[in-house]
């Protein structure tokens, strides 16, 4: 992808764009650059954002947590990939848990049950895709939480940093050092686990110990200067309590061409410099060289002019014409040889607001409507106290999903940069990517090890296996599987190895299928032995799992709190500042919590329901139309732009697709119903011009006594099964352990309408003051990331 722009050359000699573009066409070398970003990036990457319900957990609390995987390059749910692995790791490093979870339509849902036998301390939880493996550089998501032993007491981390490894780190704008022109330098005072002190000032001094300039770092421990590098030596000092810290800057080059970058001062553009030495115009006399802009395989490609009367040269390109997020920034030759590079951030379009009130408080839960303008949003929802400790890691879905995938180095603090953007912060966030140690994408391997897909999207599981017994004429045999949890029932063939194959199985852990030998005409059945195996479970990261600060000696401190501290819980009765309330009986939806059910609405349908079906899919999001008599046609409201024509829906009727016509929809009395479950914007991975799902199960239920006599195979280790969110039972939602670490209550899937408006509920904590945060994402990518403040009368 390649965008044309407006730019202005030194500020002052403005270049048509009908003249840049003719250079455009005529330059081989721009095409060159672009092949070589657009086969490094061609395959597509998934980037996972994870929603915990808090962030610090007791042992013998239940971690719950909502996954969202978008497309890098299109910013919208994926969905090539159902298998998710999710893995639980401690401060050491160690496998404590792993699980897999069932992506439907770019979401899933999860949870990790804590036990007493876990310590107090910081753990891990990754998650990744086996298409993951396929790239050189690691791709997964990893998250930092808290757990606290209740017996071992709160483990405790001083917000001080480590004096004995604080250190001083010099990274030249761009990478390298050039000798004879002006250089921007970065600063960074950190310890070994990324704390820095609040404040500081670094000294630049020549060899003759001659402070040359004092620079004032920020809270974060970062700054910037800029000097003209010689022979002499230069170092930069810092004092902190009694310690001495000393770094020298590196020895500058003789060639080479300076990178320097303001994307701050301006809101709506950002100015590129671009500065060399007589040196290095002599390098480059025979030589054209480029300032490229990518993110992914979106680039801009512009040709550079340096010459012996020109030296340095700056050019303005409007924030309209590059792309929002990350965008790495490099000088590169005709012979593809990369001068220098730095990575900028330009801010996602401001967020709407969401709007929440209460609505009525009804047998012990509190209903709230929300106004908004995302429409068709996937959203989680997380209530706790509003003091609530239990959420002290900070974390944010934009810098989860357009920051931490293209950089190398974390950094705290996340919100802050987030949290009413203002030029200062715009100026603090590019002095941390202008410290940022190592580019995660390297030049070198865009340049010459594009990845390969060697690792395949999975979707769902494989079962395959062989029948010992042989057989004549192979093609009068299938193989059935059945189960009756998941409803499922399928056929395969016989290979001549006598090999049976189902693929793409969503089945959930631990549940045990059925099979069986079947001869045709009559499938009668054929007594068998089967050996069975699921072929694509168990998928391992390969790349080790890291954090920077594995090898950081680990101080920790204990501290004992009393039972005042923690949350205190008991039976099935849960005291509300003496109010007792005991759960009440309500008619729930069955088949909620099935693979491909939690991203629809669902409705129980009542035995007597007089309402037409056929109307209540269209009042739930598409249109209608009877074409003749007989026939009807139900399509979405949306016009396909890749087919020009209104796409139809994917229907199923007791969990099997209805295969060719809408006609028998009309058949069906609402009465004949138990439940539906709709959605006209649900994702449908097809080419078949397909959009929205609608599923209908009827009362009438698949008799067992149809099952034939089979042999039973064990699915070890399937899916995680859908649950809904159960919460501890509190003693007391009024005392100070619940208010620090309690949750109130936690909604894992909640769905906007086409106005962008929900409704949803929590526990009546009997509390004046909530704190409410919301996370999401719309079907066209925006990214939402809430956190309110409620106050409920």
């Amino acid at each position: 992808m390649y965008k044309k722009i407006n730019l202005t050359i030194a500020l002052v000699i403005l270049v048509s764009l009908s003249m840049f573009s003719q250079t455009e066409d005529t330059d081989t070398s721009i095409k060159k650059i672009q092949d070589k970003l657009t086969s490094y990036f061609f395959l597509e990457r998934e980037n996972i954002n994870l929603h915990f319900n808090k962030t610090t957990f007791l042992t013998n609390e239940t971690i719950w947590f909502k996954g969202y995987v978008v497309n890098r390059k299109t910013k919208q749910p994926f969905f090539n990939t159902t298998n998710v692995f999710a893995v639980v790791y401690d401060d050491k490093g160690s496998k404590i848990f792993e699980k897999l979870f069932f992506v439907d339509n770019g979401t899933f849902t999860g949870k990790f049950e804590l036990n007493e036998k876990l310590h107090s301390g910081n753990y891990f939880i990754q998650v990744y895709t086996n298409w993951m493996n396929n790239f050189t550089e690691d791709e997964s998501t990893i998250r930092k939480i808290d757990i606290i032993n209740p017996v071992e007491g709160v483990f405790s981390e001083t917000q001080n940093p480590d004096i004995e490894t604080l250190e001083l780190k010099l990274t030249p704008e761009g990478g390298s050092l050039i000798k004879g022109i002006t250089n921007v330098i970065g600063l960074k005072l950190s310890d070994c686990f990324g704390k820095s002190p609040k404040n500081s000032e670094v000294q630049i001094q020549n060899n003759k110990g001659e402070i040359l300039q004092t620079v004032k770092l920020n809270a974060f421990g970062i700054g910037k200067f800029e000097i003209i590098p010689t022979n002499k030596e230069i170092k930069a000092v810092c004092y902190f309590d009694t310690k001495k810290i000393e770094t020298g800057l590196q020895t500058p080059s003789n060639t080479g061409i300076a990178l320097e970058i303001n994307s701050f001062t301006f809101l709506d553009k950002k100015i590129f410099k671009i500065k060399t030495n007589p040196e290095t115009i002599k390098i480059l006399e025979n030589k054209k060289i480029y300032l490229a802009i990518n993110q992914d395989d979106k680039n801009l490609i512009l040709p550079l002019k340096l010459n012996s009367q020109n030296l340095e040269q700056v050019i303005s390109i409007l924030n309209e014409n590059i792309f929002e997020g990350i965008n790495t920034v490099r000088i590169i030759d005709n012979e593809l040889k990369q001068w220098c590079e730095r990575i900028i951030y330009l801010y996602p379009k401001k967020e709407k607001p969401i709007n929440l009130l209460p609505n009525y408080k009804k047998n012990g839960k509190v209903n709230m409507v929300g106004y908004s303008e995302y429409a068709n949003a996937n959203l989680s929802i997380s209530i706790l106290p509003e003091e609530t400790k239990a959420i002290e890691i900070e974390d944010n879905l934009f810098y989860s999903s357009t920051i931490k995938p293209y950089i190398n180095d974390s950094f705290n603090e996340v919100n802050y940069y987030f949290t009413e953007p203002s030029r200062k912060k715009f100026y603090e966030l590019d002095l941390v990517l202008l410290n940022q140690s190592k580019p995660k994408y390297e030049w070198k391997n865009i340049v010459s090890n594009p990845p390969k897909p060697n690792h395949s999207f999975d979707i769902g599981l494989t079962i395959k296996g062989t029948i010992n017994k042989e057989l004549k004429n192979k093609e009068d045999y299938k193989v059935r599987l059945y189960s009756n949890l998941d409803r499922i029932l399928l056929l395969s063939d016989l290979n001549e190895k006598n090999e049976y194959v189902f693929e793409n199985i969503a089945i959930t852990d631990s549940t045990v299928v059925e099979l069986s030998l079947l001869k045709s005409p009559e499938f009668n059945l054929v007594p068998s032995n089967f050996v069975t195996q699921v072929l694509n479970r168990n998928k391992h990261f390969i790349k080790p799992f890291y954090v920077p600060y594995f090898e950081c000696k680990k101080p920790q401190v204990y501290e004992h709190s009393t039972l005042y501290d923690l949350p205190k819980y008991n039976g099935e009765i849960i005291n509300l500042n003496d109010v007792v309330i005991k759960s009440k009986t309500k008619k729930t939806l069955v088949n909620e919590n099935k693979f491909g059910n939690s991203y629809l609405r669902g409705y129980k349908i009542e035995e007597n329901s007089t309402s037409n079906l056929l109307l209540f899919i269209e009042q739930n999001g598409f249109i209608v139309n009877r074409t003749s008599p007989g026939e009807v046609l139900i399509t979405s409201r949306q016009v396909s732009s890749i087919f020009g024509e209104r796409p139809t829906p994917e229907v199923f009727i007791d969990d099997i697709a209805l295969p060719f016509t809408f006609a028998e929809l009309d058949l069906i009395d609402m009465s004949e119903i138990d439940e539906i479950y709709i959605n006209a914007n649900a994702i449908v991975p097809t080419m078949r011009n397909k959009l929205g799902i609608i599923k209908i199960y009827r009362r009438k239920k698949i008799s067992s006594k149809s099952v034939l006599k089979s042999t039973s195979f064990l699915i070890k280790q399937g899916f995680e099964m859908n649950t809904n969110f159960q919460n501890e039972d509190y003693e007391n939602f009024a005392s100070k352990g619940f208010k620090n670490y309690g949750i109130v209550d936690w909604n894992q899937t909640l769905l906007t309408d086409e106005k962008g408006n929900f409704l949803f509920e929590f526990q009546d904590a009997n509390i004046k003051n909530y704190k409410v945060i919301i996370k999401g994402v719309t079907i066209d990518g925006q990214l939402i990331d809430k956190e309110l403040d409620i106050v409920v009368e």
